[in-house]
């Protein structure tokens, strides 16, 4: 307990000094305007003390791909743009990501520097993040999340806001409606002037979600020709619906600092669709899940001529509320399960950048998250069970950019975290981005980093089934690659191929027992490889501008674990639920005022079991290609615009699921309607 005691104390010691040396250099340059915006009338010009790195391993996704997905959710808009596998639970339903064949709780989500994690069950729902919320939407792949945050084995999405300082007055307002009983709404106001920007954002949307599918998991068979007959099926009691309001207010008290403030609040409420194989009537296994999100943060940014302080303060808050139920006639409704959940998040950075000389570029960190679950499961006619549980996670990360020569870069990152009472090892990556011709159009890299998961609250203390015996997940790994940028007369291309590798010692998996639950434990080791290629050409042809992304990611996620028993076939077989291989393209292009977007997506085979057997159609989901066009034209008025769309989702009508036993709808529509003024 002594030995615990002073590490604290030297922790505290260590982080009071560097908050103390950040605000000493930074007295020192406030005299010099060091970044800046054009601003009407005034003219600004816009520096950046820092140094940049770009090792292709973190792109942004471009804004016209965001404009496409105005009205989706930020898993169509992953799926459609980047190498990240997203497992959709249904239209609707829960969304997960598995990132460089990881699982979900290994790709971690910033909102502005504020982790939308669960800390109950460490990871994302990707449908419930609205695009309209974004200005900014970044993916870094493996360590290069370091900088912002431990943890992500795979890697890491950022969604940002910024505020416009030229902007007076100006809105924009969506609707659309679309196959199933689906409508949407979305509006947006900004004004403001250079010392003050305020930027309200509003959103409902909601659907029937009642698609009609074949259940090829249920059949009868013909007695005269012995062939399967498979019903058609609606999706029943899947409704869903969300609404949420954004508000930003951007403050420029000075030529050298900012505020900024942010509130989030969003309502969820679904219905889960029930699995292939439900046989029961429809008014059984009744799944119906609400959430109240809170989430606010504000964040003071100033500027010296060497240096820039960066403070942000935030909270996520929410509620959520679970049942399952059976209705029956001229009783009141039977409760088989009744769970609510309150989680909340704290959070507080400080960071310094400093540029030490024109080649050298220092940033400090310090980071302080303090969350908290109470989770309580109240079934009907049964004992109350539950967890209350809290964690306190300290960290300082150091991160150093030198320019060496013209030709070679190099990044040191060095991160130190206190979890409770006890101290990770030191989490370190070392980086180098080489430029061997002249005008640095191409470019190769390599990078090694050691990084650490903890688990969820859930995984330690869920009831039943929580194991507080669990080790945090160690994880060891490399990139290499190279990338190329160029243009030709008036087209513009560029490309980056990565090759990782990654061992990943005491990975988490929950696993059923013979107590008739679940419960997770610790595998040995999982190895992750694979290759990741992007690509973009854009440009113009007399009068069609026309743009194409591609992505393309082989997969491979192997368990190294020690077996479990003589017959123990998971042994050396890849991971349930990742594709080996996945890709997808975007293909745009414009004319005047129309517009044309092709979307396609391909993902190989999955396997459901961790044997990775084809005995039955429940244990491999086949692989699919998915076709989604976009059409559209624009009007222009003399101080404002009018574009309407129409968007065909599955153009060829796909049969396919990305999870077991939840089927996902044929071709559908979307029109869909805005006004930006």
């Amino acid at each position: 307990m002594m030995r615990r005691s002073k590490a604290k104390k030297r922790f505290a010691t260590l982080l009071y000094s560097i908050i103390c040396f950040i605000l000493l250099l930074n007295t020192g340059y406030t005299q010099n305007l060091s970044d800046t915006h054009q601003i009407k009338p005034i003219s600004i010009i816009s520096r950046s003390t820092q140094t940049v790195y770009n090792d292709g391993r973190t792109h942004a996704i471009d804004s016209l791909s965001m404009i496409k997905s105005l009205t989706s959710s930020l898993a169509e808009l992953v799926t459609q743009n980047t190498s990240i596998y997203i497992k959709e639970y249904g239209r609707g339903a829960m969304t997960t990501a598995s990132f460089r064949g990881t699982a979900p709780s290994h790709t971690s989500v910033l909102w502005n520097g504020i982790p939308l994690n669960s800390p109950m069950l460490g990871m994302v729902d990707f449908s419930t993040i609205p695009v309209y919320f974004s200005d900014q939407i970044t993916v870094e792949h493996g360590s290069a999340s370091l900088v912002d945050q431990s943890g992500a084995l795979g890697g890491l999405v950022k969604i940002e806001n910024k505020g416009d300082w030229q902007n007076k007055f100006s809105g924009q307002i969506l609707t659309g409606i679309g196959s199933y009983g689906t409508k949407d709404e979305f509006i947006k106001l900004s004004l403001g002037n250079t010392k003050v920007q305020s930027q309200t954002r509003a959103f409902y949307s909601f659907s029937d979600n009642d698609y009609t599918f074949k259940n090829k998991l249920i059949a009868n068979i013909d007695p005269l020709t012995g062939n399967y007959i498979y019903p058609s099926q609606k999706n029943l009691n899947a409704q869903y619906g969300s609404k949420g309001v954004l508000q930003e207010f951007y403050l420029h008290p000075s030529q050298q600092s900012f505020l900024t403030f942010r509130y989030w609040y969003q309502y969820n409420d679904r219905s889960l669709p029930r699995l292939q194989t439900n046989e029961t009537n429809i008014n059984y296994n009744l799944n119906r899940q609400q959430e109240n999100a809170n989430r606010v943060m504000g964040e003071y940014k100033h500027y010296g001529s060497k240096g820039t302080l960066t403070i942000e303060s935030g909270a996520n808050l929410q509620h959520s509320t679970y049942q399952l139920k059976n209705k029956i006639s001229g009783t009141l409704d039977q409760l088989i399960t009744d769970a609510t959940a309150n989680v909340e998040s704290y959070l507080f950075i400080a960071t310094y950048d400093f540029k030490i000389k024109e080649n050298l570029n220092i940033t400090t960190t310090a980071n302080e998250v303090f969350s908290s679950v109470n989770s309580i499961n109240s079934p009907q006619n049964s004992q109350t069970e539950g967890y209350d549980a809290k964690r306190q996670d300290h960290s300082v990360t150091v991160q150093l950019v030198n320019i060496f020569n013209e030709n070679l870069t190099g990044k040191l990152i060095s991160r130190t975290e206190l979890v409770g009472k006890s101290f990770l090892p030191i989490i370190p990556s070392a980086g180098l981005i080489y430029h061997p011709l002249a005008n640095k159009s191409f470019f190769l890299n390599g990078n090694l980093a050691r990084n650490y998961h903890l688990p969820s609250l859930n995984d330690l203390y869920f009831v039943p089934g929580g194991n507080p015996l669990l080790k945090a997940e160690k994880g060891t790994m490399i990139d290499l690659g190279s990338g190329f940028s160029g243009a030709l007369n008036q087209i513009q291309f560029n490309a980056n191929i990565s090759a990782y590798a990654s061992g990943i010692n005491n990975w988490i998996i929950w696993l059923p027992t013979p107590k008739g639950y679940w419960e997770p434990s610790n595998i040995k080791r999982v190895n992750t490889s694979g290759l990741e290629f992007n690509t973009s050409v854009s440009g113009k042809i007399k009068s069609i501008q026309f743009r194409l992304n591609g992505n393309y990611a082989y997969t491979r996620s192997i368990n190294r674990d020690n077996p479990k028993s003589w017959a123990d076939e998971s042994i050396g077989k890849q991971l349930p639920y990742i594709p080996r291989n996945s890709a997808n393209i975007l293909f745009d292009l414009s004319r005047k005022q129309y517009h044309f977007t092709w979307v396609w997506t391909y993902y190989s085979s999955r396997y459901t079991s961790t044997s990775n057997t084809k005995t039955s159609p429940f244990e491999t989901l086949h692989p699919y290609l998915m076709n989604n066009i976009y059409l559209g034209r624009g009007i222009n008025f003399k101080r404002s615009k009018l574009d309407v769309e129409l968007k065909i989702l599955n153009l060829f009508n796909e049969s396919y699921r990305t999870i077991l036993q939840n089927p996902m709808p044929g071709i559908n529509y979307s029109f869909l309607i805005r006004y930006d003024f």
